[in-house]
């Protein structure tokens, strides 16, 4: 009878330990979602502070884009005439 009990009790001991194993990784992760999105925030700002102390950065990418565009509509196409041999 006590051999039961013991079994038993280990038997419940080792579900509950293995029922709570889906807590503990909701408890661990939750800490590392939170410092994980701070980071992201603090990234974010201080990429938004350079950008607005460095304003020529974007303007010069849409300079050349523009610029590229214009050079383009510009040339002439030119076309190929077949040629004919008498």
């Amino acid at each position: 009878m006590k051999n039961i009990q013991r079994t038993l009790m280990i038997l419940a001991i080792t579900l509950m330990a293995m029922s709570l194993q889906g807590c503990l990784t909701s408890v661990v992760t939750a800490p590392v979602k939170v410092v994980y999105g701070a980071g992201k925030l603090a990234v974010k700002g201080t990429a938004a502070a350079v950008r607005a102390v460095v304003p020529d950065g974007d303007d010069k990418k849409k300079e050349d884009k523009q610029s590229d565009s214009d050079h383009k509509e510009q040339q002439p196409e030119q076309t190929q005439q077949p040629q004919t041999t008498p």
